[in-house]
């Protein structure tokens, strides 16, 4: 029991190279979502009566990912399983990044002067209240809007979570059927919502 525990807490310390796949593919996502090829879609309107305007290109960033990833395992320059593999690290270092950009956020929204709708602070007093809910309402980072940004990326790495760990099912020799099943139920799903991207604009 000793043992696991330590293994435990020895995976959940992140390894440099799981802190380069997440960088890398969040680094992907930011250049991707700026110069392929997108529908402008304006946002809904704020209070100020301005409007936020979004690059809904999300499905293209999706498959060219896709056709690199794949390019990849057939030249032998990326695992399969290296998501799966990597799983644990992972989660570690997905938890400290998005702990770090939360308290960036909460620090920096708090001390904003600007007075438009999207980036105004909101502050209640309730530090809890604040850092949870955010005191922004559209924060930005170089001109990208960090709630769109990072739903696309949960929803692109959500797929390719679900394929790595079929990679790691099928060569283990443990797939079935239900194990399909859900990749093509997920996949459908993932792809709806990037088809109908543009509506998330306006939520």
């Amino acid at each position: 029991m000793q043992l696991d525990a330590a293994m435990l807490v020895a995976a959940l310390i992140p390894s440099w190279s799981s802190v380069l796949l997440l960088a890398s593919y969040l680094v992907y996502l930011a250049v991707a979502g700026t110069i392929l090829p997108s529908k402008i879609v304006p946002g809904a309107l704020l209070s100020d009566g301005s409007r936020l305007h979004y690059r809904c290109n999300g499905l293209v960033s999706l498959f060219l990912l896709l056709v690199l990833t794949a390019t990849g395992v057939y030249m032998g320059w990326i695992s399969p399983t290296a998501i799966a593999d990597k799983g644990v690290e992972l989660l570690s270092a997905t938890f400290i990044f998005s702990l770090f950009v939360s308290f960036v956020l909460h620090a920096g929204g708090s001390r904003s002067r600007n007075q438009s709708s999207s980036l105004k602070p909101y502050v209640t007093g309730n530090f809890i209240h604040d850092w949870w809910f955010g005191v922004q309402l559209n924060p930005h980072f170089m001109g990208v809007d960090l709630k769109f940004f990072f739903v696309r990326a949960g929803m692109t790495a959500w797929l390719f979570i679900n394929l790595s760990l079929l990679a790691k099912s099928y060569l283990a020799g443990t797939a079935n059927l239900s194990v399909f099943l859900y990749q093509l139920f997920c996949a459908l799903y993932i792809i709806d919502y990037f088809v109908h991207e543009e509506f998330m604009t306006s939520t």
